[in-house]
């Protein structure tokens, strides 16, 4: 219903094109752990790339418009870099 935004096409499509796959673990629980977040749903984290010395972040903006966007992490960043 309603927009594709409001609909959450861009995530479905996401999902439906690169599912999750279940891997069987230990019996040793492991909490929930996510390296990153963006405020925006407009905002996509396509790729997160690990380099000797940096982790290289790609984003777009999937709703056609222009927005403002934050981009968290847990990993311990030095520097930052647009």
């Amino acid at each position: 219903a309603g927009s594709f935004q409001e609909a959450g096409v861009i995530q479905c499509a996401y999902n439906l094109n690169f599912p999750l796959h279940a891997v069987t673990a230990s019996s040793a629980q492991c909490p929930a752990w996510s390296a990153f977040s963006v405020s925006s749903p407009a905002v996509v984290l396509e790729t997160a790339e690990d380099r000797p010395e940096a982790v290289v972040v790609r984003l777009y903006e999937a709703h056609g418009s222009t927005v403002v966007a934050w981009l968290q992490t847990s990993l311990p960043v030095k520097e930052a870099t647009l």
